[in-house]
């Protein structure tokens, strides 16, 4: 956990030097922010960080794979005795894959219309001291719509106001998962790709061009505002909020590395899901599963040249790493995940 503190620390300073030691060959205040950069776009796990112009349209393609590995209390890990002596089960690993599209359209140069939706494919190993068991989800993510807002744009300074919904797919609550050895039962909620409460969507971003790069900020949260209808009692998701800060640098005009730091934050479940048994499975347990984690994202942006046949088009890369963890109940802990994604402005 201290190696990889210092590999974030040591990462940022990396990135963020050249940025401060630069001296620009303008004046900050004549300098334009300007998207045609492999910068204009942040790190890619980071959703709603820009505005487009009047009329733009812009498509994108996100797989996402975060792998999960080792049960985690408070800031400690718990081996697989300790967690049987407290469950029937022990998680062991969890993969999380999603398929994510993005879609951006800019209403007029002050909103911008978002939204996105995914497929999510969970596979999970868990033991019962004896035997393992694995179980596997296919469905559909909740959808979120919403809307980009400006409201400081000058110079190389930008800053946009967010707002929006969750719609649940509703799925994620009604779906047995079937198990090996072959069972069936309701899922925990880490298993869950649909929360099936409505919620709604807030935040700010900003962002800073200079001559060789960028550096930005996003604070957003999703409060849940409904109670789902599982079991015979239902219950709300925990509210989540989440912040990022990132710096990039332009290698040349096409491709730009970024690093950052990614903070995480959930809330308890309110309510319950009366099928589950709290006994089996720490994810049973949703009145203690709310934590949080810092995670260090790094990443490359490749902006095909213009002129070429794909010229504008984005290809970028993100590799995380979990550096801390903070959980007021037993839960899986996240290790490391990737994302990969293709920018395609369709207007």
């Amino acid at each position: 956990m201290l190696r990889r503190s210092l590999i974030a620390a040591a990462a940022l300073l990396a990135v963020g030097s050249p940025l401060t030691a630069q001296t620009p060959r303008e004046d900050s205040e004549q300098h334009t922010w300007t998207a045609d950069r492999p910068d204009a776009n942040g790190l890619l796990g980071v959703f709603g960080d820009r505005t487009l112009a009047s009329g733009e349209l812009q498509l994108t393609y996100n797989f996402s794979q975060e792998n999960y590995r080792g049960v985690y209390f408070v800031n400690d890990s718990l081996d697989l005795g300790t967690v049987l002596q407290l469950y029937d089960n022990a998680p062991i690993s969890r993969s999380d894959i999603v398929h994510q599209v993005r879609l951006g359209f800019g209403l007029n140069d002050q909103v911008t219309l978002v939204a996105r939706a995914g497929w999510a494919v969970l596979e999970r190993e868990t033991t019962t001291g004896n035997s393992l068991i694995r179980v596997g989800v296919n469905e559909p993510t909740d959808i979120e719509v919403g809307a980009l807002v400006d409201v400081y744009s000058t110079g190389p300074y930008r800053m946009l106001a967010q707002v929006g919904a969750i719609i649940p797919t509703f799925i994620g609550n009604t779906t047995y998962g079937a198990t090996t050895p072959s069972s069936i039962g309701p899922l925990p909620h880490d298993m869950r790709t649909s929360g099936g409460s409505f919620g709604v969507v807030g935040g700010l971003a900003g962002s800073v061009q200079n001559d060789v790069g960028s550096v930005g900020a996003q604070f957003r949260f999703q409060v849940n505002v409904t109670e789902n209808s599982a079991g015979s009692v239902g219950y709300t998701p925990g509210d989540r909020y989440e912040a990022n800060g990132w710096a990039a640098y332009n290698i040349n005009r096409n491709v730009s590395i970024l690093t950052g730091v990614r903070w995480q934050n959930w809330d308890n479940v309110d309510g319950f899901d009366d099928r589950l048994d709290p006994g089996q499975d720490p994810h049973n347990v949703g009145g203690m599963l709310a934590g949080q984690r810092v995670i260090l994202p790094v990443g490359v942006n490749l902006l095909m040249p213009a002129g070429s046949p794909l010229g504008g088009h984005t290809l970028s890369f993100e590799a995380m790493y979990s550096v801390h963890h903070d959980y007021e109940g037993p839960q899986l802990g996240l290790d490391w995940g990737i994302n990969v994604g293709y920018v395609l402005p369709a207007g």
